[in-house]
Formats: C-alpha cells, sequence, structure tokens
C-alpha cells in the first residue's frame, strides 16, 4: 500500500473540492479518508470561516493546518484553535467601508473576525450565497464591529459595482496596507496587505511541524495562484480558469469528475516514481 505519510495536500474548497452541486462527493471523500489512513496529512483552504466550512466536512476529517480567510488565518480543527492570524487594519479600512454602504444601494458587506462574520449592511440587502447555504452570522453595525479585530472583509455586488468599488479603493490610498482582490466575480476581498492562501502556505513551509513534507496546493480561482506557485506540487482542477492552469504544474480532472480521489490514487505515486 502507497505510504501517503511525506505528503501535505491543501485543497481549496468552492469549485475544486466541493462539486456544482454544493457538496463533496463520496468518492472523494473516501479517497481523503484513505489517504490520511496511510499517514497523509490533509488540509483545505478557503474564504469561509471555520464555522461556515463545517456543514460541507461534518463527514470529513481534518488533520491538517487549514487555510482559512484566504490566508488570514491558519487553523486547527483537531485542536479547534487558531494557529495565526492576521488582522487588518480596520480603522484605514472604516470610512472606505462607509463609502460603499453609502454609494452602493444593494452591496452586501461582511466582516470577518476570529469569532464570527458580521454583516453590517440592511437586514433586507441579502448575499445569496450566505442565505441559501445558512451560513452562520450576526447582523449588527460598522460602530459595534470596529471595536472587534477584523481578518477580512467581503463584499457582494455586482461585477460592475464591484468594479467601482474596486477603483474607489485606490481613492482612499490605501493600496500599501489592504489588498483587494476578486475570489469570484461577485465578491471583492479586502485583507491585510501580501496576506494571502500562498503567504500562508509558505508559513507553513517554513513550519518544523511540515518543513519536510511535500505540499501539494489544489485550486481553481485567482486567489489560489499564489498558493499553487508556491507549493511543492501545484495541481488545478479541470474547471478552473485559464490563468489558474496556466500557474500549475498539473491540471487535472474537473470538481465534478472526483478530482481529490485522482490526486490520491493516480498522481501522487506518479509523482512519488519521478
Amino acid at each position: 500500500m502507497f505510504d501517503y505519510n511525506k505528503y501535505l495536500l491543501i485543497s481549496d474548497l468552492d469549485g475544486t473540492l466541493i462539486n456544482s452541486q454544493h457538496f463533496i462527493s463520496q468518492e472523494n471523500l473516501d479517497a481523503i479518508s484513505h489517504f490520511m489512513k496511510y499517514g497523509g496529512s490533509f488540509a483545505v483552504a478557503t474564504g469561509r470561516t471555520k464555522d461556515n466550512i463545517r456543514p460541507y466536512v461534518r463527514n470529513l476529517v481534518l488533520n491538517g493546518p487549514c487555510i482559512l480567510y484566504n490566508g488570514g488565518g491558519i487553523y486547527s480543527f483537531q485542536e479547534e484553535r487558531f494557529l495565526e492570524t492576521a488582522f487588518l487594519d480596520r480603522n484605514a479600512v472604516e470610512n472606505y467601508i462607509s463609502y460603499c454602504i453609502n454609494n452602493c444601494k444593494n452591496m452586501v458587506v461582511e466582516i470577518f473576525t476570529p469569532e464570527m462574520m458580521y454583516i453590517i449592511t440592511p437586514d433586507h440587502i441579502v448575499d445569496p450565497y450566505v442565505e441559501n447555504e445558512k451560513q452562520v452570522f450576526s447582523r449588527t453595525t460598522l460602530d459595534e464591529v470596529m471595536k472587534m479585530d477584523w481578518i477580512k472583509v467581503l463584499l457582494y455586488d455586482s461585477p460592475e459595482n464591484l468594479q467601482k468599488a474596486q477603483l474607489a479603493f485606490e481613492e482612499f490610498n490605501l493600496s500599501d496596507k489592504i489588498d483587494s482582490f476578486f475570489s469570484q466575480i461577485f465578491y471583492l476581498e479586502l485583507i491585510k496587505k501580501n496576506v494571502s492562501k500562498g503567504f500562508a502556505l509558505q508559513r507553513l513551509k517554513n513550519s518544523h511541524l511540515y518543513r519536510d513534507k511535500k505540499i501539494i496546493a489544489v485550486g481553481d480561482y485567482d486567489n489560489d495562484i499564489e498558493m499553487i506557485r508556491l507549493a511543492d506540487v501545484g495541481i488545478a482542477v479541470g474547471n478552473a480558469r485559464e490563468c489558474v492552469k496556466d500557474a500549475a504544474d498539473i491540471v487535472t480532472v474537473s470538481n465534478d469528475e472526483n478530482a481529490m480521489r485522482e490526486i490520491i490514487f493516480n498522481i501522487i505515486p506518479s509523482l512519488a516514481k519521478k
């Protein structure tokens, strides 16, 4: 039986591990279980909070360090604690957030702290993905959430309005403190400067716990590119954007074709032979 002991496999969640029917296939779950049984460490890398990934991973053990908030936190589900967090400067973005609320009437503003996702826009303005997935959140005001530590800000709106919001981001001279990027065409994210999935993966590579592991990273969207490039082996799923495929060492099957099973049973053993 193949020994996976020297491998840390980190997978993006939405569009990669989760299929287009919004669940993890039994074939992938079985493959990951086999991977861990024979020594492998498995983790996810996502923009979601620790609580908002739980419905998807309730049948999955995560025995590796998980990258949350698109790199803003590294979390151990085995120990139920953050191993690292990177807080953005909330005072720097306060006026920009107020500008977005006042000028984009249908924009949903979501603030992520280590404990909770807070929505600070009115009740009638909803993020359909949060509603449909029954994600855990609390509604509050900007004044109240300013008292907390922020890991990231997520703006939900039409692509056109988000592009305008990103232009305004430059007008507020935030680029030297905060990074902004699209994680989907309808999501603009703000996070501490130079913090990303790739940043978190590099921290893991430098850790004494994972320094000797061969790290394999899998993803599908722009915010996975740096992680894929920095991994020992970067893999794009078949449904990934072309820019992600270009960054990857390997392009595998899509998220609807049990990509984890393909990686665990075929790709990793083939890598060992090289």
